[in-house]
């Protein structure tokens, strides 16, 4: 602006000195016979508005010099007020203020940056809850087994107890819960970062549900039924079998768990584009407000707590991610006192997929 304003004023000036003196000459030029007597009253002229000229142009440079700044100011001061405002609000996220937040802006451009840091705030924000969330239930699950066993530990060291078999048994059987928690978590990590290498081909589903029906009521020792509802040839689908056996094996060992009496039906059918696999129970159930918590990490109920001490709360988490990252759906269905019903769906074996 200034630079314009600068050239703009001193073209003017130029512009008018050489018209004027030009004007003034031609029409000196133009009557000889006063050519003389008038040429000492141009230069008179001509030095008048000179003077004037110059002062004109000196005050119209100074005031818009004078207009320029505190134009330049007020656009400074619209556009540095939000800057600030953001550098404060950024000051606060790396002192780990994540509830600070950025005002909005007239500026628009500012006002989307605004937004955008906003959310990414709001992002971590979650991010940093769930960690605190995950390391106290990592505390209170591995708190739990460590009691056991140091307590164990403890009586023997003083010779209050002896190693029989029954504290062998619970002794490994902590062990065994201990171990099974680390390994949930760092399957749970890798799926959650992407790093769960997943082997997908096409997979017979029909064999895959025999298999692991048989495999688990040979183990079943409550004598809950367990029955597979499949009249029909499934189609192939793609899909990792492992996985889809942990998912199958997951869903399964819950309903048995959680079942003290009646059955466990396991019931699968295709539709166009997918197979839908469903294991329902006639177990305690999931109170309503419970349900959109079922698959967090680490969330158990408190029926669920006393039912099966042994769970670590992360096996639904893990399962839902394993039916994703595989294409699929999942979801759940309960009714307290009543029973359960996990429902998930898996891709049919296409060209195009394979």
């Amino acid at each position: 602006m200034l630079v314009t304003l600068v050239s703009a004023t001193s073209i003017a000036h130029i512009y008018k000195a050489q018209t004027f003196e030009e004007k003034v000459s031609d029409t000196v030029l133009t009557n000889p016979s006063k050519q003389a007597s008038e040429k000492k009253d141009a230069d008179r002229l001509l030095e008048i508005f000179e003077q004037v000229n110059n002062r004109g142009t000196h005050l119209a440079v100074l005031v818009s010099f004078v207009i320029v700044g505190l134009i330049t100011w007020s656009l400074t001061e619209t556009i540095d007020r939000p800057l600030r405002g953001i550098e404060r609000a950024i000051r606060q996220f790396n002192r780990g203020n994540l509830n600070a937040r950025i005002p909005p802006s007239d500026i628009p451009e500012l006002h989307r940056l605004g937004l955008t840091l906003n959310s990414a705030a709001s992002r971590l924000q979650g991010v940093e809850e769930r960690r605190r969330e995950v390391i106290g239930n990592l505390a209170h699950e591995l708190g739990n087994p460590l009691t056991v066993i140091r307590g164990y530990l403890e009586l023997m060291s003083h010779g209050e107890m002896s190693l029989t078999p029954s504290v062998g048994q619970q002794l490994h059987k902590e062990a065994e819960r201990m171990a099974r928690l680390l390994e949930d978590l760092k399957t749970l990590s890798k799926v959650e970062t992407g790093n769960l290498p997943l082997h997908l081909q096409v997979v017979d589903p029909n064999l895959l549900l025999k298999s692991v029906v048989r495999a688990l009521s040979v183990r079943n020792r409550k004598g809950i039924r367990l029955e597979l509802d499949c009249s029909t040839i499934l189609p192939d689908i793609f899909a990792d079998p492992d996985r889809v056996r942990q998912v199958l094996i997951n869903l399964i060992s819950n309903a048995l768990n959680y079942t003290e009496q009646g059955r466990v039906i396991v019931r699968a059918w295709n539709d166009d584009t997918r197979i839908w696999v469903e294991v329902s129970d006639t177990g305690v159930g999931i109170a309503p407000e419970d349900l959109p918590r079922v698959f967090d990490r680490f969330w158990r109920s408190e029926s669920s707590r006393r039912q099966n001490a042994c769970g670590t709360g992360i096996g639904l988490a893990i399962t839902k991610h394993l039916v994703e990252v595989q294409g699929g759906q999942i979801n759940v269905e309960s009714e307290l006192n009543k029973g359960t019903v996990f429902r998930f769906s898996l891709p049919l074996a296409t060209t195009e997929l394979a």
